[in-house]
């Protein structure tokens, strides 16, 4: 049979996962010759032998590629035949890829490497840094593509002979496994005190100790710091949020493994290929409360809600902390594991600001050598009927690369900052987005400048230099400063625009569809406080059709954190000739409820708002919930905490859902529940009808406007969609109305995705 050859050019997120040794194993089994190189864009893989075997070849491609390779397209070439009989690895192609670059993401620790870490036969016995191609760090310890080790964290960690001959062994599963590393060469751990003295011992054997005595741990994982505490111990975890002075935030659970997580949580089948698959990511799933309390979970890791965050390990660390000696030993049940760094804040990776922030905090640092180039933080999902929710994107889920819809192309490249607060920025080259790991929020000044330089990074790696930044509406904004900084022109777009229009790009649609986009406050075309918005959406533009009530913001951010703020000025909309005397009330001092009230009134620091995330923040006031915010939407998860499963209360709501003006009424809601609040109705039942009432009215306008326009598709976006019963609500009444909800899926429904919609709609303007 004649010999022919190929040259396969396979693109999409190939580095990084194996994929060179696969395709040398797959070609010697073949009997075929070539050899596969990093390149640009991905791999290329040049194939000789009989045409039957290399066809073969070429089909395993897509079906049995490593675990963790995402091919997005295979492109083949006829070439001439050279005669090559052996298959080998050949250097990386360095360059500028064609398309936006596909970088390797961080991959949990495989089977094979686990298994060698508890075999005391191996050389690499309770080594932290036990990884082969496979799996462990990629885009953390990356400084430039192609993957290759000399451009990475790794090259300070010349490979030992051992090491090296494992690289070099074709039948090795470490063959060109570029983050290869034993004890005897590799990265090592070290303990650290509090006051940054280095302590002899075990490092993981210190901290395993420190934990069962209700301490806490300071861990340096794959991309930056960690805090761990014994989940199991009221005590412990009570010590960490004085600590970390974080009162009520819900704390992520580490956890051994899946059956200990399905004891703890309710988990869908594509929540668990969340937490045991290549991202295993934070998912946040209802608890099982007979579970939590046969495991002894301390009440304090999430008080007020009925979600637990669960997270599987996913570093050799993680596995050595938690187990004994062997794998099957269990150590702890759960520990919590939360970001080191202060909310908001960009991740906390380098050692020396680390030691800094760490003191007062931890009681053991436990940290090692290898430098965290890229840091990133653990991607969170939230569980809902209609598939995982995305909260954060970043360990190993970002960066990631979307295409924009209907040939829309960037005729020049654009950066986009996103949103002051979630900040992910993003970059557009072409006819792609390149989306990068969430960074925080911009009012602090680390973030603003890990937001510059994670800009800088994404357009590093794909080689260019934009002269054109887009940014969020509104004039004052931090991304605007932060735009301006960067290059010489901006461009700004509405938020909810925005919004909208990332949840179109990850569906590949560009037509023109209604948008629901329920959030906290984005700056309106008007100037006022945005928050609760139906738009007729596309690209190029967008029509406010229907909004919330609109209220005062009284206090401007401050109603943010002090949700009472809100719930006196819907009691003033509710009740316009006075509001009657409420249990409420006699927790308020009365002198500064009149003084809130004349400044409303007045219009000072008290814009006008429409905000749906304000509205929940009422509520649970009203309902004596939450008075004061201690973290972000606190009010909000413990408004749909109550509602949970309860059947909700008939209410006496008079009056139309919406009007021909388009504002959808909320007061006789409010009144309502207000009234029924009184009379001694049943909490739940109260958050339940409102989370029913206020889907009924939101869906009422969505309905009309859709009929009146002919628009089928409506997008769901917005923070306020990360709320479980509200989606699920929303969706079920405008399915059953016709409609096509749009719901988020790759891409978070809050501020994290708005730099995609920023690109989208800026690369439409200037082309």
């Amino acid at each position: 049979m004649a010999r022919v050859r190929r040259e396969v050019h396979v693109r999409g997120a190939v580095q990084g996962v194996g994929f060179r040794p696969w395709a040398l194993q797959r070609a010697r089994r073949l009997d075929l010759g070539g050899h596969a190189r990093n390149a640009p864009g991905g791999v290329v893989i040049a194939v000789e032998g009989r045409d039957a075997d290399v066809a073969r070849f070429v089909a395993t491609l897509r079906s049995e590629a490593p675990r963790g390779a995402r091919i997005e397209s295979i492109e083949i070439e006829e070439r001439a035949p050279r005669g090559e009989a052996a298959f080998a690895i050949a250097p990386s192609e360095p360059g500028a890829p064609a398309t936006l670059p596909r970088l390797p993401l961080d991959a949990p620790v495989c089977d094979a490497c686990l298994a060698e870490l508890f075999d005391p036969a191996s050389r690499r016995y309770r080594y932290a840094f036990t990884h082969c191609a496979s799996c462990g760090p990629r885009a953390a310890v990356l400084s430039s593509l192609p993957w290759d080790r000399e451009r990475s964290a790794l090259a300070a960690f010349p490979a030992c002979a051992a090491c090296r001959a494992e690289y070099e062994d074709p039948d090795d599963r470490r063959h060109h496994a570029e983050s290869i590393a034993c004890p005897a060469c590799g990265p090592r751990l070290a303990a650290f005190t509090a006051d940054g003295g280095a302590l002899d011992g075990d490092p993981i054997e210190r901290a395993a100790a420190l934990l069962r005595d209700a301490g806490v741990v300071a861990l340096k994982s794959s991309g930056g710091y960690h805090l761990a505490a014994d989940a199991t111990r009221e005590s412990a975890v009570a010590l960490l949020r004085a600590r970390k002075q974080r009162p009520t935030r819900p704390l992520a659970l580490l956890v051994p493994d899946l059956a200990t997580a399905r004891q703890l949580a309710v988990l869908t089948p594509a929540d668990e290929a969340l937490l045991a698959g290549p991202a295993h990511a934070i998912v946040v799933a209802p608890r099982r409360d007979a579970g939590c309390a046969r495991l002894a979970l301390a009440e304090s890791v999430a008080p007020g809600i009925r979600d637990l965050g669960l997270l599987l390990p996913y570093a050799p660390l993680h596995h050595l902390l938690l187990r004994g000696e062997r794998a099957a030993d269990a150590r702890f049940v759960a520990l919590v594991l939360t970001s080191a760094n202060a909310s908001g804040e960009p991740t906390l990776h380098d050692d020396a600001t680390a030691r800094a922030a760490l003191r007062g905090i931890a009681d053991l640092v436990v940290a090692h050598d290898r430098a965290v180039l890229r840091p990133n933080d653990d991607s969170v999902f939230r569980s809902s009927a209609h598939g995982p929710i995305p909260m954060r994107l970043s360990r190993a889920a970002a960066p990631l690369v979307l295409a924009l819809p209907g040939g829309l192309q960037a005729r020049e490249p654009i950066w986009a900052i996103g949103g002051d607060w979630k900040c992910a920025p993003a970059l557009a080259c072409g006819g792609e987005i390149l989306l990068g790991e969430h960074v925080g929020d911009l009012g602090h000044v680390a973030t603003h400048d890990a937001a510059q330089q994670r800009l800088r990074d994404l357009a590093q790696f794909a080689g260019v230099a934009p002269a054109l930044a887009a940014h969020d509406l509104h004039p004052d904004s931090a991304g605007a400063a932060l735009a301006a900084a960067l290059a010489p022109r901006t461009f700004a777009v509405q938020h909810h625009h925005a919004h909208a229009v990332a949840c179109l790009v990850e569906h590949g649609r560009s037509e023109p569809a209604l948008a629901l986009a329920l959030d906290g406050i984005g700056y309106g075309s008007d100037g006022a406080a945005w928050g609760g918005e139906l738009l007729r959406v596309d690209f190029a533009g967008f029509e406010r059709l229907a909004h919330l009530e609109r209220v005062p913001l009284a206090g401007g951010d401050a109603a943010a954190r002090e949700p009472w703020r809100m719930a006196a000025m819907w009691l003033a909309r509710a009740f316009p000739d006075g509001a009657p005397r409420l249990a409420w009330h006699a927790r308020r001092d009365a002198g500064r409820l009149a003084a809130l009230e004349a400044i409303a009134a007045r219009g000072v620091a008290s814009p006008p708002t429409s905000s749906c995330g304000r509205l929940f923040d009422a509520v649970a006031s009203l309902l004596d919930l939450v008075d004061a915010n201690g973290h972000e939407a606190e009010a909000a998860m413990a408004l749909e905490a109550c509602a949970g499963d309860a059947e909700p209360a008939p209410l006496d709501a008079a009056g139309a859902a919406s009007d021909a003006s388009g504002v959808i009424a909320i007061a006789p809601l409010v009144r309502a529940l207000v009234l029924a609040h009184a009379r001694g109705v049943a909490r739940d039942a109260l958050a339940a009808a409102f989370h029913h009432g206020l889907a009924d009215r939101l869906a009422h306008a969505v309905i009309r406007v859709a009929r009146e326009r002919a628009l089928g598709v409506v997008v769901l976006t917005g923070g306020c969609f990360q709320n479980r019963l509200l989606l699920e609500l929303v969706h079920a009444r405008l399915a059953a109305a016709g409609l096509a909800p749009l719901l988020h899926e790759r891409l978070p429904p809050n501020d994290g995705a708005l730099a995609v919609g920023q690109l989208a709609i800026a690369a439409t303007h200037a082309s």
